[in-house]
């Protein structure tokens, strides 16, 4: 009987040995290879991340645009008639303001120039009526605590073409402020003499050759009225025009 040879005596033994390892050194050489590959890709991948800039991002809240100018003048609220005397009219009433509100017509008058010596201020639907003390001791009476003396008031309406001035001025005030005033009339006596303007709306504007509803701020009014018409001249026509005297 033959006896059997050891099994690593036999020679396919060593033949599948070496072959097993020579495969085991091919795998594991791939596995080393394939793990570097995958680290190396990892890290470029994260390179990158970290380098890329933020440039598709959407711009926040705060810093958008927005379709409205900055630039854009603000449009502020329009004031009512005030009571503090100006140089020139307070913005004017609507011309449709009718019948006149006494109340803003009193308010105004109150600081007309010339205030102090105003007996008493009629206000009709459409019609402002302005009637200054016949007398210094008439007004002495109405006022009895003050100190305006019986000389200060020859003085103010002495003064000049003092009442000339307040029938022309003063009456163009209220017109400019009061757009639904179809006539104004003031009276001023004096020294025996009673000196009275009786206007229409149409009639002022035709004198100043403007529409006094245009007169929307007091620009408006020095340019068209105060400025070129408030002289010495324009002031003895509008009295040859309109001024009564009895």
């Amino acid at each position: 009987m033959k006896k059997n040879k050891p099994f690593y005596n036999i020679w396919w033994f060593w033949v599948v040995l070496i072959a097993a390892g020579i495969i085991g050194l091919v795998t594991t050489g791939n596995e080393d290879k394939s793990d570097d590959h995958t680290a190396s890709i990892t890290a470029l991948a994260t390179a990158m991340v970290t380098a890329k800039p933020t440039t598709e991002s959407s711009p926040s809240p705060a810093t958008k645009p927005t379709t409205k100018s900055t630039a854009e003048p603000a449009t502020a609220p329009t004031p009512s008639p005030s009571a503090e005397r100006t140089a020139n009219p307070t913005q004017s009433t609507s011309a449709d303001q009718v019948p006149l509100s006494a109340d803003e017509v009193l308010a105004f008058t109150a600081n007309l120039t010339g205030k102090t010596f105003i007996k008493d201020v009629i206000v009709g639907t459409d019609n402002i009526t302005v009637t200054f003390f016949e007398t210094y001791q008439a007004y002495k009476e109405a006022n009895p605590t003050s100190g305006i003396t019986n000389e200060d008031y020859i003085d103010y309406f002495s003064t000049g073409d003092q009442i000339n001035k307040l029938l022309m001025e003063e009456t163009s005030q209220l017109f400019a402020q009061f757009h639904g005033a179809a006539s104004i009339d003031m009276v001023i006596p004096y020294d025996g003499k009673i000196y009275s303007v009786a206007l229409t709306q149409g009639e002022i504007e035709r004198f100043y050759n403007v529409d006094f509803s245009t007169l929307a701020s007091n620009g408006m009014w020095r340019e068209n009225v105060s400025k070129p018409h408030f002289n010495k001249r324009d002031r003895q026509q509008f009295v040859e025009q309109f001024v009564q005297v009895n």
